[in-house]
């Protein structure tokens, strides 16, 4: 497989269909839970662990079983991926980080990346092409948490984790409540949609000044 593809495959999950920006499919989560740098932080670890670990497993379960019965399975493939990023999680960050991210955490589990894309498009490719989509999504989602938990670690609390930052003389409390979050990724979502339409835009012209260019080039040739 070209590099080309290769690239197209890992910004899929990055840029085109990322799961919080554009799909908004795990909104929730990153809400609720990316309130400061080391909640986002926990809440990747434990996402790229549940996710990747119940790909993998869900493409072995075969394709004759009913489509319902595959489903359940990939449910229950989920929670027991859960377990290892549950015990990761407290242990690198505590107990109270786990309580932190509360009910989310194991929501985590029933994510449409797993029980969705795992039947309509991880299971369709071949094990390269898998890695590197699911390692995209993975990738998207991770850093869209750990940016919003960032940019609400120094608005609320004017610091990224235990360093202080410099110049920040304001807070916005209401930043740290699960609407807070929910208005915060919107308007990431917005901005993030209108660059990415307006770059789509700009190839797109690019794309038609080089045919026209191209059939000039022909003609008088």
């Amino acid at each position: 497989m070209s590099t080309e593809k290769s690239n197209l495959r890992l910004s899929d999950g990055l840029v085109r269909q990322n799961i919080v920006l554009m799909s908004a499919t795990a909104i929730g989560p990153v809400a609720a839970c990316a309130t400061n740098y080391e909640n986002a932080l926990a809440l990747s670890v434990g996402f790229t662990i549940i996710a990747f670990v119940s790909v993998i497993l869900c493409r072995l379960v075969p394709k004759k079983i009913v489509y319902t019965i595959r489903v359940i399975i990939y449910a229950l493939i989920a929670g027991v991926a859960f377990i290892p990023a549950y015990l990761a999680v407290r242990e690198f960050y505590g107990q109270e980080i786990v309580a932190a991210l509360g009910v989310y955490f194991p929501v985590l589990v029933v994510n449409p990346l797993i029980l969705t894309k795992t039947e309509t498009r991880f299971s369709l490719r071949s094990p390269h092409l898998m890695t590197l989509e699911l390692a995209g999504y993975i990738t998207g989602f991770n850093l869209v948490c750990i940016a919003i938990g960032i940019t609400r670690d120094v608005l609320v609390n004017g610091r990224i984790g235990e360093f202080e930052v410099v110049g920040v003389s304001f807070a916005i409390p209401a930043l740290s409540t699960t609407f807070g979050g929910l208005i915060l990724v919107g308007v990431a979502a917005g901005l993030f949609r209108w660059f990415y339409n307006k770059s789509k835009e700009r190839l797109a012209r690019r794309l038609a000044k080089e045919k026209e260019r191209q059939e000039l080039l022909e003609e008088l040739g």
